[in-house]
């Protein structure tokens, strides 16, 4: 997902679901983080008067152009996790916060470390106003919101966005899930990613092959690609084993309905013994031993694998829609990489082939004892302007969590063209799951499904694995658990 940085030392909203990148939980924070915030959780940050009660109110003059009345003179401290977004965006909303804002000074940095630089101005009482809860190094959300260093962003949706639109009403559907912590909102997710199978529009049509809507006709195109003497699939077991975990779970979920993710997120005794789960995990193993997965993977990075797929030693691979900035500069330029729906298990499906594991990811959090969160929260309402929206999608090729901002028509790339489609089509019919993330279960679920894909277990015994780790958080009383909707 990374143009300018060495992506095997960031993970991927899947690394969302095994080390994300663009993850909720850190990997590298949560286990340091819990108990070195507690050393803070009493410390004030600041002498502003938005570091104590109203966090939306800035203490200066309140208008249309400065709803959370960021105080005339003050300075607004943003950090940006620079990975596969860089940080131009960012920084072209800093200069769209000083025009609308000549008196306050926006100061962007960026640093691939959120945790390791961050985690000791939380200490000191000093957190910056607005920071980008990114990379393998993120913060853990859940040390965050246990000590109440997060602000409660309800009032930036509630207040009218630079357009003159209330923000909550400009936002993609689901947009703000993610963020809620039992029916809290403390995170604005700005990317929206689509969880897709991915493939070379110009292979498929040189060799006349159809994106596959199901299971069936997946296998199918498995067995053509053999013919070629290629996989199907690549998959890089060292850090993201687990993108097939994602794949399987939607499979389940379009199956199954959505129950099937509630009993996930939930912790449910028997979630991996729901009827769909078990189908899905069965339909993978199939795969596996029809020999569809390309050799080796075990001993690679997703960085690897996905290299080895858009120079044509596979044919499919499981992603968020991240991806084609991730291999931009690997991709040849006639590759046309497009974007499909997880295949239909059954004709007896209860969603429809369109419905899409669609959630907004790329966490921005305003600090509640920092010197200037009202300045946070304007920031983030300046982020969330059309044109500033639009200006993200057209430097990064992905969407963003507001409607109707991005470029279309020649601007817009074939991957990035396959995306709107399937939000479009997709309607209301869009879903995610959350228990990865939200219990920092990453780690565990790229060892097993690496484990799988490599043959060493089947998939009972890998389901079994999985329930293990939802039974271990669940009955562990000092996990703080989250509402399930």
């Amino acid at each position: 997902m990374d143009s300018s940085q060495d992506t095997s030392d960031m993970m991927t909203p899947l690394e969302r679901l095994g080390a994300s990148r663009r993850s909720f939980l850190a990997l590298a924070g949560a286990g340091g983080g819990a108990v070195a915030l507690s050393a803070c959780a009493g410390g004030g940050g600041g002498d502003d008067s938005s570091s104590s009660g109203d966090a939306a109110d800035g203490g200066g003059d309140k208008s249309d152009d400065n709803p959370f009345g960021v105080k005339s003179g003050s300075s607004v401290d943003v950090v940006i996790f620079d990975g596969g977004y860089g940080d131009d965006y960012a920084k072209d909303a800093g200069k769209a916060f000083e025009k609308l804002h000549s008196d306050i000074t926006p100061k962007v940095t960026s640093t691939v470390n959120i945790q390791p630089e961050l985690q000791p101005r939380f200490v000191g009482g000093n957190p910056p106003d607005l920071f980008d809860n990114s990379g393998a190094q993120s913060m853990s959300v859940e040390a965050l919101v246990n000590q109440d260093q997060l602000a409660d962003l309800q009032p930036l949706l509630d207040a009218k966005g630079v357009d003159g639109t209330a923000i909550k009403d400009t936002l993609l559907p689901g947009a703000t899930d993610p963020g809620t912590y039992s029916g809290t909102f403390l995170a604005l997710n700005y990317v929206y990613t689509v969880y897709a199978i991915w493939y070379s529009a110009k292979q498929f049509e040189d060799k006349g092959w159809s994106a596959p809507k199901t299971w069936d006709d997946l296998m199918a195109l498995g067995e053509e690609a053999k013919k070629d003497k290629i996989a199907l699939f690549s998959y890089g077991g060292q850090n993201a084993s687990n993108y097939y975990q994602e794949l399987a779970l939607t499979m389940a979920i379009k199956e199954g309905g959505l129950d099937v993710q509630k009993k996930l997120d939930s912790l449910d005794a028997k979630a991996f013994e729901q009827d769909t789960v078990v189908k899905a995990f069965a339909a993978m193993e199939d795969a596996v031993k029809a020999g569809f997965f390309a050799k080796g993977g075990e001993g690679i990075k997703h960085t690897q694998a996905q290299t080895d797929w858009v120079t044509g030693k596979s044919v499919i691979y499981p992603s968020g829609s991240w991806i084609e900035n991730e291999q931009r500069e690997v991709t040849p330029d006639d590759y046309e990489m497009t974007g499909a729906p997880a295949p239909l298990l059954s004709s007896g499906a209860k969603l429809p082939y369109e419905a899409v594991h669609g959630t907004a990811g790329e966490p921005f959090l305003v600090p509640s004892k920092g010197k200037n969160t009202a300045g946070g929260m304007e920031f983030l309402r300046v982020m969330l302007s059309k044109e500033q929206a639009t200006n993200f999608t057209t430097l990064t090729g992905s969407p963003t969590v507001v409607k109707d901002a991005a470029p279309t028509g020649d601007d817009a790339s074939t991957a990035l063209k396959s995306v709107l489609s399937m939000i479009e089509g997709a309607g209301e019919n869009t879903f995610t799951f959350n228990f990865v993330d939200w219990y920092n279960l990453g780690p565990d679920t790229v060892t097993q499904w690496t484990e799988f894909l490599s043959g060493a277990i089947g998939a009972d015994e890998l389901r079994e694995k999985q329930q293990k780790m939802l039974d271990k958080v669940r009955e562990d009383d000092s996990i703080k658990k989250f509402d399930v909707e």
